[in-house]
Formats: C-alpha cells, structure tokens, sequence
C-alpha cells in the first residue's frame, strides 16, 4: 500500500508545478493575468459508456469542450432518471445528483455550449427533460415553490415530481443572492444537493419532500474568485458543486451542428436507457471495484480532507461524486453494481474537476501581481499597508476590479487579513500578513 498522499503530493500527481509556468504565460511567452488558456488535460477514460457515445458523436459538430458536454450530459441524465436509482455511503443515501461548475472565459470557454450540445440529446429522447428545465434561481422559498408538497389531491401548485434541471448561465448572479442578508438560497442548495427534504419556516410554511434538483452553472474564473469568500468555501456552499474548466475545442466558422440521423440513432438509445435506470434501486460496488476503491481511490479523494488549500475547500466531496458518477454510469447500462470500469471513469472525471479547482483558485497565487503584492505585505509586517499603497506598487494603473480580485485572492487564503483602524472619519483598512498563531485559528475545524 502506498503512503498516505498530501495535497503536495496531489498537485505533483496532477504535473500541476511542471505546468503552471507555462499556463501563467500568454501566446506572446509574457506573464498573464488570470486563468491561462491551456485547460486541465482530460483523461479518454472519462468518456465511457454511452455519455461518451454522445460526446464523441458531437464533438465534430460544436466548439464546444468535450469535459463540458460530459458532464452537462451526466448531470441531465441523472436529473431526467430521477430519485430512484442511488449509491448507499456508510448510512448516507447519495442520489445521482451531479452539479457541474463549469468554469470558461467569456467568449472563448464556450460553456453554454457545452451545455447546449449534450441537452439535445436529451429533449429530442422524448423522455420528458424539457419538462424539468428552468433558470433563475433567486431564493430558497422560489426554489422549494417550484417543486413544494401539493396541499391536497385539489391543489393545483404542487406537484409529485420533484425532479428538475436548474441551468444558470450567469452564476456569478446566484453567489450574490445567496450572499443577501436573511437569503436561505446556500442552506437550500446544500440540502438539496443531499437530496434531503427543502423547508423553511416562513408565513407559507411550504415544503419539498425528497427533491431531486441538478444544477448546472456558468461562471468565468475571475467572477468566481472576487465573488467567493474562504467562509463560502469552508461553509460547503460551493464545494457540492463539481467544478470543471472549459475552452474552447476547436474553430468552427460554420459548424453543422449532429447529424439527424446520429441524433435520433443516439437519442433512442438514450431513451431506452433512461427507462430502464429507473427501474434500479441501490447500486453498489461489485467485488473487484471493491478492492479498486479500498486500496486506490479511497485514499486518493479523501487525501486532501485535512490540509488548508482554497481548492482542497472546494474538491471535499471527491470522493462521494466518484462514486455518485460511477453509479451514475451503472446504471445507464441498468446495472445494480459498479465495475472497475465505472470507478475508473468516475475517478478520471474527478481527477479532471480537481485540476480545475487548481487552475482556478490556487495558481492564482503565481501571478506576478500577486507575487508583488505578498512581497510587499510580508515586508510591511505588522504595519501592513493601505489599498491606496498596494495599488502605489503598480503606480495606480491597475484597474478597480482587478485589484478587488487579487486583494480577495489574498484573503481567502487565510494567509493574509484585512484590519479595520476608526479615525473619525471613514475607518482606515489595512492588509497584513496574518500572524502564525492566527493562521492555525483561521484554519476550518
């Protein structure tokens, strides 16, 4: 048995220091700010059974990144299915619930895309997935109202279906909501990811008994990171989410789009599969995935449990999301058991979520704006220095929006604090290297 991995270790799996040099560099070979272009390499491996039919019939056709299809097309598979199927987890009932981040540059990640492309498969199955569509999360009472308990067999605003397929283009909208005062969108999200009953109590009193609700948002890396806050991260709000880097695959001037015949081919076979996943019920490890999972994997996704890293934060639930995509994989092939083959699927999938986590949160830390920044904190001691002075640093030509997002990466980390002096005026904010006792206090019990 090999030794207990660290999240050291992981990122030199990952070849993450080979290429974070040459990520940090734009097509002119000078440093960049922001993601770089190069996405996570993706394993083939991930691209199994017939989700990997689908986006190898595809990929031809879309701009599109095939790691973006993929999982846009497990998550609409798992919503359309429904509550039926599910993998057992000690005494947690997990159901196949798999909640995409996708991360992509404006214009170029091509997200919606992605999304768009492994959805046509899914409405023209005739298997009712329109049905569950919608967009526009804005609170947890709108989210419950949609799919709340009827009050009688009369009732007309309730429903026993509790499947539904949130898409949410702009996501960087819904972390805001979910920031208000008083907002019951992130304890919603968190209990619908565990497929729990949604309630809350307020004048209406409405419920949502054994919801199933995928999630499927957007957001560009820059958004996410001047959005999100280390409590947000440390809190789980976003680590049900399975986050995921795309680009842009290829240049189409005029792409053709699938063809009728493959679609409908590949559509009916999605049919008949979605039917007969919902005739499973518990779906566990057969005796070789067993031993895959107990001697490989098991160690690998929960190595990371305990160590203080902003993408560590948000890759926490790796090791229910392999077993939820293998499963997930199961049973559209109407099986009640998950093979080697599932696992190793699952987990190239998951290997490709965590690099994404890396590339959009930690290596943030190597931009030399930052570098600047922390050489600059870490000199100034105790003292620490005025917004006003960081930006001196770069003779105030750095943009509003830009500084907020490296002074919030900064932060996040726990590595660096922000106090508050009164003057009798406006109070006076200083950044400042947080001290060593004060780190470990900072770290998340």
């Amino acid at each position: 048995m090999t030794n207990p991995l660290d999240a050291n270790t992981i990122l030199e799996n990952l070849a993450a220091d080979a290429t974070i040099h040459r990520l940090h560099r734009d097509a002119s070979g000078e440093p960049s700010i922001g993601l770089p272009v190069p996405a996570p390499a993706a394993d083939p491996a991930m691209f199994y059974g017939l989700p990997g039919e689908l986006v190898a019939a595809a990929d031809p056709s879309t701009e599109a990144d095939p790691v973006g299809v993929l999982v846009s097309a497990l998550a609409a598979c798992g919503a359309v299915i429904g509550p039926g199927p599910y993998v057992q987890i000690g005494n947690t009932r997990h159901p196949l619930l798999i909640w995409p981040l996708l991360f992509g540059r404006t214009g170029s990640g091509r997200k919606g895309q992605a999304t768009d492309t492994a959805e046509i498969f899914l409405h023209h199955a005739g298997i009712g997935y329109g049905e569950l569509c919608v967009t526009g999360l804005s609170s947890g009472e709108g989210l419950i109202e949609r799919i709340r308990d009827p009050d009688s067999p009369e009732d007309p605003g309730g429903t026993m279906d509790k499947r539904l397929s949130v898409t949410e283009p702009e996501f960087s909208t819904v972390m805001a909501r979910a920031k208000r005062e008083g907002s019951t969108l992130g304890t919603m999200l968190r209990q619908a990811w565990d497929g729990r009953t949604l309630a809350v109590l307020t004048r209406n009193a409405y419920r949502a008994s054994n919801p199933h609700i995928v999630i499927i948002g957007h957001i560009t890396p820059k958004e996410f990171r001047l959005r999100v806050a280390e409590a947000d991260m440390a809190g789980g709000s976003y680590n049900r989410f399975l986050p995921i880097y795309v680009e842009r695959s290829k240049r189409l001037p005029i792409p053709e789009g699938v063809s009728p015949d493959l679609l409908a081919t590949l559509s009916g076979r999605l049919h008949d599969a979605v039917k007969q996943a919902r005739k499973v019920k518990r779906i566990a490890l057969d005796d070789a995935a067993r031993v895959l999972w107990s001697a490989e994997l098991y160690e690998e996704f929960t190595a990371a449990d305990d160590e203080d890293h902003a993408w560590t934060e948000f890759t926490r639930r790796s090791a229910p999301y392999c077993l939820r995509i293998a499963a997930l994989y199961a049973a559209l092939e109407a099986r009640p058991l998950i093979t080697p083959e599932d696992l190793k699927a699952a987990a190239a999938l998951v290997r490709y979520s965590i690099a994404s986590a890396v590339f959009v949160l930690d290596k943030q830390m190597r931009d030399p704006k930052i570098d600047r920044i922390r050489r600059a904190l870490d000199q100034a001691a105790d003292t620490g220095l005025t917004r006003s002075e960081i930006s001196a640093l770069f003779s105030r030509n750095v943009p509003k929006q830009t500084l907020d997002e490296l002074l919030a990466s900064l932060t996040a980390t726990g590595q660096y604090e922000t106090t508050t002096t009164p003057t009798g005026g406006r109070p006076s904010i200083r950044y400042r290297r947080t001290s060593p006792d004060e780190e470990r206090r900072n770290k998340p019990s």
